[in-house]
């Protein structure tokens, strides 16, 4: 299977990714603008990023609302939509063969001709005031909050992407068009399009809807120092009958190797049902309903995440039967085996999807600089060893280093 993608600088001077192949029967196509919460300025500006990204789907120039917006692509079977996170916003479309001028077309409309209707603000950061209502009544969402804040204490990073209910509510018109001066620019743009979609064509409908040079300089952000970590236990209290438990390690930056081994180690631990997490903690030992392993990847600092939500009672046993999981698994060949057959098979299956495609690639943009092809990473799969794993795992997972944060039940008593 050759799926690579190629690279071309377009007129206006923005990187254009294409991953074309003529046996798909969809594009995808996206737009990533290197901006994000941490480009914020705190508390004023707590939660702009996430709420400009809203906001770009409530009138634009030539559509007046989200329904006529929305409904250009959806009457075709496709699907507009983006997403924002601490470093960057990604907006996209996935359309069937024939409607990608459609969908180019649509997301420039957003991102260039939004006119922030002075009536749609307060009724669009009402909405915006439940999602963070909806993560704070959410014990699993409101815990990768709050331990977030703790493990990256004072820096960018432990900013949460919604904001504070206070400064999305008196948000205005100016805020918006202020902040998207400072960054929405081709300077920060980075182009892709996967799909039944030539490079040439790619080329000509990003030229015709993205032509603008460049006005300001890219968006440099300055080295943070890691975040110091005085205590290893952070622990909240509230109307609860679990204990919900966040077993965190900071990691280095995205593009490290480590970060590779580290997601196939997660993979080794959390890869479904039949994978240790679950059948330790909860199948063999009866201590958990939901549990589970995350990684996020950060410019910086990224972070492994175990999640469990546990008796309060039994805490400890819980976590002491983690850590034997991860001691046990780090040398386990025949479950590294496993996953990486698993991998190449969810590969497989991703690259008959453009918007799973596309949205691997925005991924690999940010934190290798290019997007990999399928031969690329079938090869990262079946190069990765035992050996590495371990060598990983006891650089960044060792129980002095993981920094756990509770949500508690009011009564609860830590040992």
């Amino acid at each position: 299977m050759e799926h690579n993608f190629s690279k071309i600088i377009t007129k206006s001077g923005v990187p254009l990714w294409t991953l074309s192949s003529p046996h798909y029967n969809s594009v995808s196509i996206g737009v990533l603008v290197k901006c994000g919460t941490r480009d914020e300025i705190w508390p004023k500006e707590a939660g702009i990023a996430h709420a400009l990204e809203h906001m770009h789907f409530q009138g634009t120039e030539n559509f007046s609302d989200s329904l006529k917006l929305s409904e250009y692509i959806e009457e075709t079977g496709g699907r507009i939509n983006a997403w924002t996170s601490s470093e960057r916003t990604f907006y996209s479309a996935r359309v069937p063969v024939g409607y990608a001028e459609r969908a180019v077309y649509a997301i420039s409309e957003q991102m260039k001709k939004s006119i922030f209707p002075e009536k749609k603000i307060p009724i669009e950061m009402k909405n915006i005031v439940q999602e963070i209502n909806r993560k704070n009544d959410n014990p699993r969402l409101y815990i990768w909050k709050k331990a977030a804040e703790f493990i990256y204490k004072t820096h960018p990073l432990s900013k949460d992407m919604l904001g504070l209910e206070k400064s999305v509510l008196a948000f205005t018109r100016n805020d918006f068009l202020n902040f998207k001066k400072r960054y929405y620019d081709s300077s920060n743009y980075i182009f892709i399009a996967v799909g039944n979609i030539s490079e040439k064509e790619s080329s000509e409908l990003f030229e015709k809807y993205f032509g603008e040079k460049p006005e300001i300089g890219p968006n440099i952000r300055k080295k943070e120092i890691a975040p110091v970590q005085a205590e290893k236990r952070f622990i909240e209290k509230k109307e609860l009958s679990q204990l919900h438990l966040s077993m965190a390690a900071l990691l280095g930056p995205g593009e490290d190797k480590s970060s590779l081994y580290l997601y196939f180690f997660l993979k080794m631990i959390s890869g479904g049902m039949s994978f240790p997490l679950f059948q330790e903690v909860r199948d063999k030992r009866g201590l958990c309903y939901g549990i589970g392993a995350s990684m996020i990847r950060r410019s910086d600092f990224g972070s492994f995440n175990i999640y469990v939500g546990t008796d309060s009672k039994r805490y400890q046993e819980t976590m002491k039967t983690i850590f034997e999981v991860i001691e046990k698994s780090k040398s386990d060949e025949g479950l590294l085996n496993k996953v990486k057959k698993m991998s190449v098979g969810q590969l497989l299956l991703a690259y008959e999807h453009t918007g799973d495609v596309i949205s691997r690639a925005e991924g690999d943009i940010t934190f290798l600089g290019h997007p990999r092809g399928f031969e690329e990473i079938k090869k990262e799969i079946e190069a990765v060893n035992i050996d590495d794993v371990q060598r990983a795992v006891d650089e960044y997972l060792k129980p002095e280093q993981i920094l756990t944060t509770m949500l508690a039940p009011k009564d609860f008593v830590a040992d």
